[in-house]
């Protein structure tokens, strides 16, 4: 059943028997329930129910659980609800009557958004899929001028087979993030992400990320002044953006892929959840500084406090139907309290407080180590097969071996065969053709060592060649190590290099 309760009193107003409600919306003004549940042939889904005495006002078949919530307009009794390829306002929460008073209807339109500013006038944004090879789009409308010259801003994408629309709080600008399942370049299992920013004004833009890789994510501020995307293969990056697309501020490298502003926008939670390690990071958003930062394993859900210092992380079924439970955070002093749900726990939530009721938290900021320190210090244990738990390990099992100290000729021996080991042949980037070169020069240059020396009165004119010849291939012995480990050699230097063969040619010559 579905139980609506007086949150003053803890008393039950109203019992719904509605066994199989998967989601749950109250309208603005709390006047109103709306329920959706998985469609059976022939029922109605999604049903519109009066908290004041649980009738049932409005009842239709809603077969996607995607697009089934209806959008009021902020400061009215307007209702949106899309029907097929069209939205349906109605008025006053009279849905008896099932006449709308206004509707905008266009060819393929499967999404809209209502912007969430407290007061007229409310705009729609709404996405029409591209058929027959031509884009998708975004349109923007004024409620309720619907016909098309009225359209306040346009995007194509031809790339987007679903997109997420996000409104700022003023309703002047939204954010687009385009996807499409298949990445045509290979590159990503995800699919292929684009963010783009639209203004009421009929500016539009592509926002520009420095890495490549999937967009998880993409938040506005609540003052509507600049915005988060989070992007990138990981470890991800994430940049703050002005209302310009400009970049204000770009976030290092670390697992993430969600963010959330705190509900005063002075504080900015940067996170890892789904299959990554549940890593949390606090930031102050007028310094750019890191604040805090947490781990929060197996975390599926994340919600801020209307204060803006508190938050709650949960971990709800059907995304994980194991260790349900949720706990509570404040930003600065970290975990405060872990409430474990024996059973499947399916959603938590803070309960609502009007805009204004807390002023905006005074940002302390708190040492602690950096990111990766902390997950070098939680790095997992390695993996122990079930018949070796509990027992010592093989290595902590054997005794260590003691060992004799070498002799000093016994250490001389064996730096000798390490550095033989170690050392990486000069002529390893060379051709065929250069190798047997060198190994001439080498057949010579060890063939004059191996000469005895002779007097200076008894050396010939050749002889004084053969020695000057060989001094060059020495020369240029030198400088093929020198380009073997990367320097850089002036134009002279590779003149000498490529005069050796002229020298070994003379030198076979001179005999």
């Amino acid at each position: 059943r579905v139980h609506i309760m007086d949150m003053i009193t803890g008393d039950i107003i109203v019992s719904l028997d509605q066994p199989r409600t998967y989601a749950m919306y109250f309208s603005p003004d709390a006047d109103l329930l709306c329920t959706w549940e998985q469609y059976t042939a022939g029922t109605p889904n999604f049903n519109i129910w009066k908290v004041a005495d649980g009738s049932c006002v409005y009842s239709a078949i809603n077969k996607k659980v995607n697009g089934w919530r209806p959008d009021w307009l902020n400061g009215t009794s307007v209702c949106g609800k899309l029907v097929g390829h069209s939205v349906h306002f109605f008025t006053g929460n009279d849905f008896q009557k099932q006449n709308p008073i206004h509707k905008l209807s266009i060819e393929k339109l499967e999404v809209f958004e209502v912007s969430p500013n407290p007061k007229p006038p409310h705009k729609i944004a709404c996405f029409i899929r591209g058929s027959r090879g031509g884009p998708a789009s975004v349109r923007i409308f004024e409620f309720p001028k619907f016909n098309t010259e009225d359209v306040l801003a346009h995007k194509s994408f031809f790339k987007a087979d679903t997109v997420t629309i996000r409104w700022n709080n003023r309703g002047t600008e939204l954010l687009v993030t385009a996807a499409v399942d298949v990445d045509t370049t290979g590159e990503s299992y995800y699919g292929e992400q684009s963010l783009h920013y639209m203004s009421c004004s009929g500016e539009t833009a592509i926002v520009q990320l420095p890495k490549k890789g999937p967009i998880y994510d993409a938040a506005w501020s609540p003052i509507s002044n600049q915005f988060c995307a989070v992007f990138g293969f990981m470890p991800a990056k994430a940049c703050l953006f002005n209302s310009k697309c400009q970049k204000l501020f770009e976030f290092g490298p670390t697992p993430k892929n969600e963010c959330y502003f705190n509900p005063h926008g002075n504080l900015l939670i940067l996170a890892g959840f789904g299959n990554l390690r549940g890593n949390i990071e606090v930031w102050d958003c007028s310094r750019n500084s890191q604040v805090n930062q947490f781990t929060a394993p197996d975390t599926t859900y994340l919600e801020w406090c209307s204060d803006g210092e508190h938050f709650v992380t949960a971990t709800t079924a059907p995304r994980l139907r194991v260790n349900n439970g949720y706990k509570l955070w404040n930003y600065t002093g970290g975990l405060l309290q872990t409430i474990n749900i024996p059973n499947e726990l399916n959603g938590v939530c803070w309960q609502p407080t009007p805009a204004g009721t807390y002023p905006a938290p005074l940002v302390k900021l708190v040492a602690s180590k950096s990111l990766s320190t902390q997950i070098s210090a939680s790095k997992p244990a390695s993996y122990v097969p079930p018949h070796a738990r509990g027992k010592p390990s093989s290595a902590a099992a054997k005794q260590p071996v003691t060992q004799e100290p070498l002799s000093k000729s016994a250490q001389k021996n064996k730096k000798k065969r390490e550095g033989k080991k170690n050392k990486k042949p000069m002529d390893s980037g060379l051709s065929a053709e250069q190798r047997d070169v060198v190994q001439m020069a080498k057949y010579l240059l060890n063939d004059s060592a191996a000469q005895p020396t002779q007097s200076t009165s008894q050396i010939s004119e050749d002889d004084k060649k053969i020695k000057n010849l060989r001094k060059k291939l020495q020369a240029i012995e030198k400088l093929k190590k020198q380009l073997n480990d990367g320097k850089q050699l002036e134009k002279n230097q590779l003149e000498k290099l490529s005069s050796e063969n002229l020298i070994i040619e003379e030198l076979a010559k001179l005999g």
